[in-house]
């Protein structure tokens, strides 16, 4: 039986460091959503109520991880419980060591249901279909309502990029190749990843971009406000210090006309955000630095390309295959726990709603179960 310690303050946080990356480096399926650098910075600057980070020790060593916090549910007196990182992480799961994923989901989920005098919810978004937290019986105590959360797709990748072009349709693949060639013959165009002197600059360009297609759209972009751009800046010069940032640029006659936002962690690349020039729009940049980026991840060693939450139809003309993502939530037999089950429900209603809207606005494949975050 492991034993389950808590951490609740910044400074045990910021302690865990060292263990957790051990602990990611032995995981079977990590993900860069799961890793220290992005959880601590999260909480560093959009953390909000009360920090609850579960470990899972056995004789001491660290073997699964439960990043968690406790906050009130849409301003009610309503206690919820979420990940790290939540809304922003497109997977949100327990890490666990290789091997051990049954005996800690075990132990964590245990705990939980032993201190759900806590909690009124428990909303675990974004899980992969087949992890340990949505496989294997609950403890007694704990009322799960397991749903269908999103479609992530995702394009498996060749040995080459020569390889890789030939399952593309012919339409895509003539586009393609006469749009880079276009853009080769009338601009000075530069292809590049962002690195320790350009990355903050990248950021800023990224934004730039990115934010100002969608204000066209009469809406905020995902890098809207100070906040959350700041939290940007620290993830991508931490995940550049680890190896993992590939933000790729599109620079034409010297101005950067589009990024992509993206992370590697093992054979798999992330792509996360994306922005480009409209008044290039007519070049497809979007399309050409999509496949800079698809055949650096060839050349880089990666067997998938993970086009992470978000149906939208673009996806799909690469050939991209789909993965369901869960939503798990967690009541308990009380009656605040039932009045928060029932608004949980009302909003997910009410969600369903506005995708279906927003299908039909912006095009997408099918209605997905939440708004995409990562849309370009």
């Amino acid at each position: 039986m492991l034993a389950v310690v808590e951490v609740t303050d910044t400074e045990g946080l910021a302690a865990l460091a060292a263990e957790w990356r051990d602990l990611l480096a032995r995981a079977a399926d990590p993900t860069p959503f799961q890793s220290h650098e992005w959880q601590a910075t999260w909480w560093q600057h959009h953390g909000g109520g009360r920090l609850w980070v579960l470990c899972a020790r056995d004789n001491g060593v660290l073997v699964g991880l439960m990043p968690l916090h406790v906050a009130r549910y849409r301003g009610t007196p309503l206690r919820q419980v979420r990940f790290l990182g939540a809304p922003l992480s497109d997977f949100q799961e327990i890490l666990a060591a290789r091997g051990q994923e049954a005996v800690a989901r075990a132990a964590l989920l245990g705990h939980l249901a032993q201190h759900s005098h806590r909690w009124d919810l428990c909303d675990f978004a974004d899980q992969r279909k087949g992890t340990s937290l949505t496989e294997g019986e609950m403890p007694a105590g704990l009322r799960p309502l397991l749903v269908h959360h999103r479609i992530c797709p995702f394009i498996p990748l060749g040995k080459s990029w020569d390889e890789f072009v030939k399952r593309l349709s012919k339409n895509t693949r003539t586009n393609v190749g006469r749009r880079r060639r276009q853009v080769a013959k009338q601009f000075r165009a530069e292809y590049d990843l962002a690195s320790e002197a350009t990355v903050a600059q990248a950021m800023e360009e990224l934004f730039r971009l990115h934010n100002s297609r969608w204000r066209r759209r009469g809406v905020a972009g995902a890098f809207a406000g100070a906040r959350m751009q700041a939290f940007h800046h620290d993830v991508a010069r931490k995940f550049l210090q680890r190896g993992w940032l590939k933000l790729h640029r599109l620079r034409l006659d010297g101005e950067t006309r589009a990024a992509f936002y993206c992370f590697q962690l093992g054979t798999r690349v992330y792509y996360y955000l994306s922005g480009f020039d409209l008044e290039f729009g007519k070049y497809s940049i979007g399309n050409v630095l999509m496949a800079q980026a698809i055949e650096r991840a060839i050349s880089d060693g990666a067997t998938e390309f993970d086009l992470l939450r978000g149906d939208e139809i673009y996806k799909f003309q690469w050939k991209a295959e789909e993965r369901e993502t869960l939503r798990l939530i967690l009541g308990r037999p009380a009656l605040r726990s039932s009045f928060a089950l029932g608004a949980h429900r009302l909003e997910r209603f009410l969600e369903l709603k506005g995708l279906a809207l927003q299908r039909r606005l912006w095009g997408r494949k099918k209605v997905d179960s939440a708004p995409s975050t990562v849309e370009s």
